[in-house]
């Protein structure tokens, strides 16, 4: 399941669809979406202006079965931030690391300059146990 609000990726999304029948894209807002325990990965690139990516990791926490995992790309500032906001999330990633060492890995400078995107990145992966 693919959840997609852009009109222009959402259509990206569809013709990755009709070659590969896995992916299931939606045309929605994935906050409004409704969570069910459905899924044993999520794998995410949510939006990084401002904060969004907060809302977005927490939400899509509550769609993991006990036992799954997320993986998501995250902008640099979600481990250096200094604003109560970023030291609720780090705490709230930090109990979900479960296994994982430092729940923080960098990616390389630069990572997406190729897709027009010259933010530092890092990812964090979090398992639910269960």
């Amino acid at each position: 399941r693919a959840v997609e609000v852009d009109p222009g990726r959402f259509a990206q999304l569809r013709a990755l669809a009709s070659v590969d029948r896995r992916v299931q894209p939606f045309h929605a807002n994935f906050l409004q979406t409704v969570p069910t325990q459905a899924y044993s990965h999520t794998i995410m690139n949510p939006p990084f202006y401002g904060t969004h990516y907060m809302q977005h990791i927490m939400h899509a926490w509550d769609f993991l079965k006990p036992g799954g995992m997320l993986v998501s790309v995250l902008p640099a500032t979600a481990e250096t931030g200094d604003s109560e906001a970023h030291e609720v999330f780090r705490g709230w990633l930090e109990e979900r690391k479960y296994g994982y060492g430092h729940v923080f890995q960098d990616l390389p400078q630069e990572a997406f300059a190729e897709s027009g995107t010259r933010v530092n990145t890092l990812y964090v992966v979090l398992r639910k146990r269960g």
